[in-house]
């Protein structure tokens, strides 16, 4: 197994090194994304990769990510509070929108084609399916791969290709690791370990990915500066990532996945396009860059809109803190309500059909 392991690894920095070469937007992250599909679809072949790398990976970016928040930026967030909350809202509303109209044509349950469609974990919502009569899990997988796949492509192609000339060069410059730093880097080696195990046994959402994020943050506000990481180790977890996001979308069970990805991409692409006059005006007032407000509120995953926003040098912290916003809002606040409406609406066609 481990041979298996260290092939894919190899194959996947093969693609990752010639999406590099041709210049493609996250290029360690959709290179072996893009390699792992192509073995699994076009060549019918198993991909084995322990899910612990991939969780060390998204620990690693969780402290890449929460790194940059400042007490400046936490007040500036604050402020920002109700249009976090209205974004949000517009998000979820356009997405399940989307959803809808796909459900509606390709004769989807309703539950099914709302929780493919909801701008959360993926993981999540396949979680949720057991809990809600009439969903399909492998359907819904699909669909949350697929938004999640769309949004990862298109949102740094529109960036670097269509909005370039409105990036805002606010990032932190790459650099190696002194020997001066190894104590401040082993403070927070400890405080991320620790955030993710007890975000573990209190079963927080995406502990691997929102723990370190918060206990970075928390302890960069408390006024220790975070060691910035070589670009190198950035790019290997990267790739751990990427393996593990291709092998989550599965065909093989799906009959008619093809009209399935083909809409669902649309339907995506649709609410990415549809962000772009209202991001613009949300800039304007409220003197966040453009690019920054594209970012943060498209439709895609905290880490790979965190990694949209590093390549570009956006607004890291600006970008995160949305992103952290609306997956709270969408663990605590839509999925319970959609469950409840859920429930009640099954409930009472139930009760109706009892009647007949």
């Amino acid at each position: 197994m481990f041979k298996k392991y260290i092939a894919i690894f190899i194959v996947s920095c093969a693609g990752g090194l010639l999406f590099s070469l041709l210049h493609v937007p996250l290029p360690w992250t959709l290179g072996p994304l893009t390699t792992v599909l192509i073995i699994k679809i076009g060549f019918k072949k198993k991909i084995y990769w322990p899910t612990r790398m991939r969780d060390i990976g998204m620990v690693v970016l969780g402290y890449v990510m929460g790194s940059p928040f400042t007490p400046q930026t936490g007040h500036r967030l604050l402020s920002q509070l109700p249009a976090m909350t209205i974004l949000t809202l517009l998000t979820i509303s356009l997405c399940l929108l989307g959803g809808y109209i796909v459900g509606k044509y390709l004769n989807l349950h309703l539950t099914t084609s709302l929780l493919g469609s909801m701008p959360g974990g993926m993981a999540q919502m396949v979680v949720v399916c057991e809990d809600v009569e009439g969903s399909d899990a492998a359907v819904v997988t699909l669909m949350q791969a697929v938004r999640i796949i769309t949004t990862v492509f298109c949102v740094p192609f529109l960036v670097l290709h269509g909005l370039a000339d409105h990036v805002e060069r606010v990032g932190r410059p790459a650099s190696n690791i002194g020997i001066h730093q190894l104590p401040a880097l082993a403070l927070f080696a400890a405080v991320v370990v620790g955030a993710v195990y007890f975000a573990k046994f209190i079963k927080m959402p995406s502990p691997f990915l929102v723990a370190p994020v918060i206990a970075t943050a928390s302890v960069v506000l408390s006024g220790i500066d975070a060691p910035v990481l070589p670009p190198f180790i950035i790019a290997v977890v990267q790739v751990w990532v990427g393996i593990k996001m291709g092998m989550a979308v599965e065909l093989s069970s799906l009959a008619d996945w093809r009209k399935l990805v083909t809409l669902n991409f649309i339907s995506v692409f649709a609410v990415i396009i549809s962000f772009l006059g209202i991001d613009y005006v949300y800039a304007q007032l409220s003197g966040t860059s453009f690019i920054t407000a594209f970012i943060s509120t498209a439709p895609g995953g905290m880490n790979e809109m965190g990694l949209t926003a590093l390549m570009v040098h956006a607004d890291l912290s600006t970008v995160i803190a949305f992103m952290l916003f609306r997956l709270m809002f969408v663990l605590i606040v839509a999925i319970p309500i959609m469950r409840w409406w859920l429930y009640r609406k099954n409930k009472i066609r139930i009760q109706y059909s009892s009647t007949e």
